[in-house]
This record gives C-alpha cells, structure tokens and sequence, in this order.
C-alpha cells in the first residue's frame, strides 16, 4: 500500500507517520478515491494504529482524507475548486513577497536559492539514473516546494508559505498526476528567471513570471490531457 518512509532524525511516530501518509497521498501513491487500511498501514510503516489514527484525523482537517463513520477511511478525490481557490491565494500573496524580495532580500537566501536551482538541473540531468518517472517527479517537486519556501523565508513570512502548502495540496496532486520532463524543464526556467527578478529589482516582471509560473500548468493540464473524472470530488 505504501513504500516505507526514511524516519527524519529524532522523528517521533505521529509525527513521522503523518508525514509518511500525507507525502503518500500527495505523490499520488495513495490514489483519490483509495481505501486507508489501517491495519495495514501499520504494517508498512512499523508503527501503532495510534499514530495512524491520529495523522488520518489530522489529514482529514487538510482535505486530504474523507472519513465515513462506520464505513472507513479514504484518499479524497481531487476538488477542482480548491485547486483554483489555492492557486489564486498563492499568486497574489508570493507576487507581493516577490517585490518586497526586489527591494531588500538576505544574500543567504538569494545564494540558497541559487543551490536549490543547481540540484533541480542536476536532477534533470540525472532522470535516466530513476527507477520510474515517478520517483524523478517526486524528488523534483520536493525541490520545487523547498525553491519557493526559501523566498517566504528570507521575508520572515514562513507561515504565509505553510499556510499556502496547506491550500495547495489539490493543486500539487494535480500538477503530480501530469507532470513531465518539458513541464519540468519550464519549471526549472522559470524559477531562473524569478532569481533574476530578484536580482536585477526588476518589480515589473513579477507579475507576468508568476502568473505563467502558478497558472500555466493549469492550464496545461486542462487542455492536454483527458480527465478520469473518477479522481475528482464531484460539485
């Protein structure tokens, strides 16, 4: 049901039990609609029903898990309305970060930035080295998340950045389901041209950068690939 997680250093079980469910489900390994056993994500994950309770109970707040009384505990399907809603609140509240970022942004940050955008061109060089496509479009949306929280960080604003993770997770399972190599070669661009803004202070391409940046894979998806309206919440 679920390949076992690395425990992160001094991770208690809740805690490593919710990150090892949640990051399932926003992989899609844990597919809209799929049935949570609790049993057997004891199992794969080595700990209590405790634990596995408590992180479906705190999914469920996110979106991320439908829970039937006496029925059990489900992935829940994507809602195309969050997916909007999350990707409007992202845009705006990173278009005004970013130009705060072109007036004063830390030189650690800028150079944290700068590292992040050299591991995602070598991940891209080294996608034949991944067992599947899967496994390369998951580390890459790691570093695509970790990209983004840098500039949040450097604005002292990381909890405008979880509070848009906690939003976004609709949206990320989305871009997941259809992202590819040239999706990713694009992303990878654009994230060198939001470092140039910040660089240059050019304030006046924020808006156009990001736009493309939140809104164009969207828009990708909806016109590229046929729906399998069984993954989706029906409104």
């Amino acid at each position: 049901m679920l390949e076992m997680s690395a425990r992160l250093p001094g991770e208690n079980n809740i805690n490593f039990t919710y990150r090892a469910i949640r990051e399932g489900i926003l992989s899609l390994e844990l597919k809209p609609g799929q049935l949570l056993n609790v049993g057997e994500l004891s199992e794969a994950l080595k700990v209590s029903s405790t634990p596995i309770k408590n992180a479906l109970w705190k999914l469920q707040q996110e979106h991320l898990v439908d829970l039937i009384p006496q029925v059990g505990s489900y992935v829940s399907k994507i809602d195309l309305e969050l997916v909007e809603e999350a990707a409007g609140m992202w845009f705006d509240l990173e278009k005004e970060c970013l130009k705060s970022a072109c007036h004063e942004f830390p030189k650690d940050n800028l150079n944290q930035l700068k590292r992040n955008l050299n591991f995602q061109e070598m991940l891209l060089d080294q996608q034949s080295n991944f067992p599947n496509p899967k496994e390369f479009i998951r580390e890459f949306c790691k570093l695509d998340e970790e990209f983004h929280s840098i500039i949040f960080d450097g604005l002292r604003r990381n909890t405008t950045w979880k509070a848009i993770s906690y939003m976004a997770s609709d949206y990320h399972r989305l871009i997941m389901r259809h992202q590819v190599k040239e999706n990713v070669k694009q992303m990878i661009a654009e994230h060198r041209d939001i470092i140039s803004i910040i660089e240059k202070r050019e304030r006046e391409q924020v808006e156009t950068v990001l736009r493309d940046h939140i809104f164009r894979p969207m828009e990708d998806w909806g016109t590229g690939h046929k729906m399998d309206i069984s993954e989706f919440a029906l409104t």
